[in-house]
């Protein structure tokens, strides 16, 4: 499927998470586990520079901000379209800034903020090797972000896709990408000590379906416990500090939708 654009032709896959319609699967007992879920990993991921100056790419969503903001951090975000503004424009905290750009052509110096965010992206930007190229030439210390791996529950995502949508109400396909094409991407771009977590063993639509975020709670607890979260959880929230100059420029990236 391809990325919604905005008006002017540019890509621009963050309008679907900003809406009003995606902010709802996040409603309820069951929404607000799996989005604490990524706030505690990007919290504990962030921690070592407190009060940064964050860049959100394609956050709209209000996701990160929402978590960073009430710790201090100052966050910029930035949004293909004032459309995929979406959730943001409902916060009124003075730390907090909005513009509008490109998100594979940052309109940004190098190095301009301590740590660049971008989650929902990898996996639906037409380029996702010049959106991470661009998040790592404005980013002096950081990048964390998010993306789906081919194992684990995607798997069965050809099955699951019509209980997603039943569910959901709007749903899209997906871009999968092999953690060790990201790392060497990151490495290239000369940022490395990698950590990363896979946040969900058990496919995020049956957690919204079951409805018991206690239940689900233990069931993700019980596959950490067997070291599977970190293996094939999904998706993976990851960190790279920057580390060295960077050895080559990216491409174009070659990598498929599934």
């Amino acid at each position: 499927m391809a990325p919604r654009r905005d008006m002017a032709g540019g890509d621009a896959p963050d309008l679907a998470s900003s809406s009003e319609r995606y902010a709802r699967r996040f409603e309820g007992r069951a929404g607000a586990w799996l989005l604490s879920r990524q706030t505690d990993i990007l919290c504990d991921l962030i921690a070592p520079w407190p009060k940064a100056r964050v860049l959100d790419v394609g956050g709209g969503h209000g996701q990160i901000a929402g978590a960073l903001l009430p710790r201090g951090h100052q966050v910029c975000v930035l949004a293909s379209s004032e459309r995929a503004l979406g959730q943001v424009r409902a916060m009124t905290d003075p730390a907090l800034e909005m513009i509008t750009g490109s998100l594979t052509a940052l309109p940004f110096a190098d190095r301009s903020f301590d740590v660049v965010t971008s989650f929902r992206m990898l996996a639906h930007v037409d380029d996702w090797r010049a959106h991470l190229a661009e998040l790592t030439r404005v980013a002096r210390q950081a990048v964390i972000l998010d993306f789906p791996i081919p194992g684990g529950a995607n798997l069965l995502e050809p099955l699951l896709f019509g209980l997603k949508k039943k569910v959901e109400g709007d749903t899209r396909r997906f871009r999968t990408i092999r953690r060790r094409i990201v790392h060497e991407a990151l490495d290239q771009q000369g940022f490395g000590e990698i950590r990363e977590t896979g946040q969900f063993v058990f496919p995020m639509v049956l957690h919204r379906a079951l409805k018991r975020p206690g239940v689900s709670a233990v069931l993700e607890r019980v596959m950490q416990s067997c070291g599977l979260s970190d293996r094939i959880g999904n998706p993976v929230i990851l960190r790279a500090i920057i580390s060295k100059r960077p050895s080559v420029n990216i491409e174009a990236s070659d990598a498929r939708l599934t």
